[in-house]
């Protein structure tokens, strides 16, 4: 008898970080688009830069061009080449660090001049440093800091340009702020759900490892009671009844076999048989009972149908099991009949004599044939059934099914 168990559970797979978790592909496009953002703003802002020469310091500006221009274009270069989250929230808060730097530099730098136009060019994109620390840092940070930088910018506006042409510095920096906080608000709140989302699967996919490991236990629990109720008690209780004989001698060999692939794990749950082979198993099941029997056949598959062999050994095993059922308690005149049926998609084996009978509600719990070996092997197969009718001086049968899931 080869290995009997039913498929195990399909290992989850986990494919590549970036396909498999929401939240680094949020981080990965929201630092795309600011470093298109960047790339589009600099073009927009380079007559403004221009003009800015005239109040600001020639250091001033090449260290915000580089501070604020040269680390956003980084980060969106960083996304298209498909950085890891890490290095992607590294460079998008050097982004935001970097545009507050340049604020906090700008006193340093003005000459007391005055811009003689609506707002230095630093105004035009206060907002997207923000988009970029939503996307490295915890949802209250953003919020913070882009009501910092717009406070600061706002002032300033206010301190650069001549005195009249501005609204005072809170009803600028309120306007501004309300103009950016949607966006910003509508990062964080996505960022922030991919990062719930990730949390969520990661829990679903480790509560169906336990699960699965769980009933990978159960599976093994169910095949070492099957194996020791078929080989090796069965093999005991033979020989103790027939001495050494042939067929003693045989049986104890497949029962030592069937023990070193179990303990081994050498079952391949995705082997597969064709039709005619599937008719071979099982007859060869039926004759290591008793060669006496000669199975009744029926096959309408096609020659290119498939299946399992562990559903075809699990098959055999139960109805080898029913066999030696019946020939232990059918009663030593008792006519013996096993059909077997393979189709496309639905493998059947009755095994039925004229015996003694039984009631099948009156068998002990403890009695582990019908309940392990029989019904307990077919249970375990996705789309496996198994039948017991009997009636005391009735005889028995036991039908056995599999259809293709």
């Amino acid at each position: 008898m080869a290995a009997d168990s039913a498929s195990l559970p399909t290992q989850l797979s986990s494919p590549h970080p970036f396909e498999q978790a929401a939240g680094a592909r949020i981080v990965q496009q929201f630092t795309l688009f600011a470093g298109v953002g960047y790339l589009f703003f600099l073009l927009v802002t380079l007559p403004s830069i221009v003009q800015s020469l005239d109040v600001m310091a020639w250091w001033w500006t090449a260290l915000a061009m580089v501070s604020v221009y040269g680390t956003g274009v980084t980060t969106g270069i960083l996304a298209v080449r498909r950085a890891s989250t890490g290095r992607l929230r590294t460079a998008a808060s050097t982004s935001a660090v970097g545009y507050a730097l340049a604020l906090a530099l700008w006193p340093l730098g003005w000459n007391g001049n005055l811009l003689d136009s609506n707002a230095i060019w630093i105004q035009a994109l206060v907002g997207l440093p923000a988009l970029t620390a939503a996307a490295a840092w915890r949802p209250v940070w953003p919020f913070v800091y882009l009501t910092a930088v717009v406070f600061a910018v706002s002032a300033i506006n206010h301190a650069v340009r001549i005195p009249g042409r501005d609204d005072p510095v809170v009803v600028d920096a309120a306007w501004t702020l309300a103009f950016c906080l949607v966006p910003v608000a509508a990062s964080v709140m996505g960022i922030h759900s991919a990062r719930v989302l990730d949390a969520t699967r990661d829990s679903a996919f480790a509560t169906a490892g336990d699960a699965a490991a769980l009933e990978a236990r159960a599976l093994e629990r169910n095949r070492l009671d099957a194996l020791t109720h078929d080989g090796v008690m069965t093999t005991l209780l033979t020989a103790a009844r027939q001495g050494r004989t042939p067929s003693v001698a045989r049986q104890a060999v497949n029962t030592l076999a069937e023990m070193r692939t179990l303990a081994q794990g050498d079952t391949d749950p995705i082997a597969t048989l064709d039709a005619h082979s599937v008719l071979a198993r099982l007859r060869h099941s039926v004759a290591d009972v008793d060669p006496a029997i000669p199975p009744q056949a029926a096959i309408t598959a096609d020659d290119e149908s498939r299946y399992p062999a562990d559903v075809v050994s699990t098959l055999a095993s139960a109805a080898s099991e029913a066999l030696r059922n019946s020939v232990r308690h059918a009663g030593r005149d008792a006519v013996r009949r096993v059909d077997i049926s393979v189709s496309d998609d639905h493998l059947a084996m009755t095994v039925a004599d004229d015996g003694i009978g039984f009631d099948p509600a009156s068998v002990p719990a403890h009695r582990l044939g019908l309940a392990v070996s029989v019904r307990g092997r077919m249970t375990l197969l996705p789309g496996g059934t198994a039948e017991v009718d009997s009636a005391p001086a009735s005889g028995t049968s036991v039908r056995l099914e599999w259809t293709r899931p």
